[in-house]
């Protein structure tokens, strides 16, 4: 759903304005997901767009079978997460 990496260096670039507590926030988001804060920015922000996209679906009957993909699909990014953070707590244990 959402879409990080292939960010380019042909990408826009602009100044932006946040709070320092937010930078640092997004620091953290980003550092315990393996992003840099551009790619943890740039992935909020999308998910963000999909979220809307995701409350328009819902309003049709016929798109149930669209809304349980991405059931499963939401399912399955959990899982990887879950198995990535286990991976990870192993790898540091030793």
């Amino acid at each position: 759903m959402c879409h990080v990496s292939g960010m380019a260096r042909e990408d826009l670039h602009f100044r932006l304005r946040i709070p320092d507590s937010l930078k640092k926030r997004l620091q953290l988001a980003g550092a315990l997901k393996g992003r840099s804060i551009t790619a943890e920015i740039v992935f909020r922000l999308e998910s963000s767009f999909a979220e809307e996209d995701l409350a328009a679906i819902g309003k049709d009957p016929e798109d149930a079978e669209l809304l349980s993909i991405i059931a499963d699909l939401d399912d399955l990014k959990l899982k990887i997460v879950s198995s990535h953070r286990r991976r990870k707590e192993t790898s540091e244990a030793e």
